[in-house]
């Protein structure tokens, strides 16, 4: 017998997402590991055809049949393992709501594959100035300490394999500079202004009908004012599957399940109550 979720933007917070989660996951955690492992077998059959695709792109003699078939192999990986993945989200929705993990359901969500693949399409498009700052300032970085030089990064361009990894190791110190600013302009502004996207694949799980753009309005309108809470859901969901896998391979199943679970009640809090424009 189903219910309604109980939590919501006003009443929301991490412990009480966990606490709810952790209940539900009790109540099904054999069906919800089942489709984990379904999950994961799809995520391999999707990575083996990606495989199979770019060898076979590798024996042809046209450079254009080469990178055709490794775009299709892409693509397939894409497909499977995105419908699959919306799939488990949807019957995790269902399980929070009080109702039976349903493994028919991860089968559900093949319909949403063009709208998710252009939901990907556009979501790179938003990350593409965020990686060429990123790059431009950490060479920036680099340059500027002096720590490397233009020329010797054009240089690298040149090189044979043998002297590059030589090169490579004597300009240790600059890559390490570009390294850490990289990754601190990745933590901030990148993946602060980019948090929204976590909200993405569940908002497409739980529409019937969702649109590209306005999915990707939705998750960012959702994320107003919640992204610290957000990051530390995520980092929360994180440690619970890092101590799976330090616990061994077994527990990592569940323990990835649970997470999944956690993210469903995550975009079911933010969006359950949030004002429709």
């Amino acid at each position: 017998m189903g219910r309604s979720f109980p939590l919501n933007r006003e009443n929301w917070s991490v412990s009480g997402l966990l606490e709810l989660a952790w209940e539900a996951f009790k109540r099904e955690w054999v069906m919800l590991s089942v489709g984990m492992l379904i999950f994961m077998a799809a995520s391999f059959a999707g990575q083996v055809f990606s495989q199979i695709m770019s060898l076979i792109g590798g024996v042809a003699d046209s450079i254009v049949a080469t990178v055709l078939l490794f775009c299709v192999g892409a693509l397939g990986s894409y497909v499977i393992q995105g419908a699959v993945t919306l799939g488990f989200l949807r019957m995790s929705m269902d399980v929070l709501n009080g109702q039976r993990a349903d493994i028919a359901r991860m089968f559900s969500q093949f319909g949403k594959v063009p709208v998710y693949l252009g939901t990907l399409l556009l979501s790179f498009l938003l990350m593409t100035p965020l990686l060429v700052l990123i790059v431009v300032v950490s060479v920036g970085a680099g340059l500027a300490t002096g720590s490397v030089s233009w020329s010797e990064l054009t240089a690298l361009l040149d090189m044979s394999e043998s002297e590059l990894s030589g090169s490579m190791a004597a300009m240790m110190p600059a890559f390490t500079v570009m390294g850490v600013t990289a990754l601190l302009l990745y933590i901030f502004p990148g993946a602060w202004l980019l948090t929204p996207l976590v909200l993405l694949q569940p908002e497409l799980a739980r529409t019937d009908s969702p649109g590209v753009v306005e999915s990707l309005r939705r998750c960012f309108a959702y994320a107003k004012g919640e992204r610290l809470a957000i990051v530390g859901t995520l980092l929360l969901g994180g440690l619970v599957v890092l101590a799976g896998f330090l616990l061994c391979c077994l527990p990592s199943i569940p323990a990835l399940g649970l997470f999944q679970l956690m993210l469903a009640g995550l975009h079911m809090s933010l969006s359950n109550g949030a004002e429709e424009r």
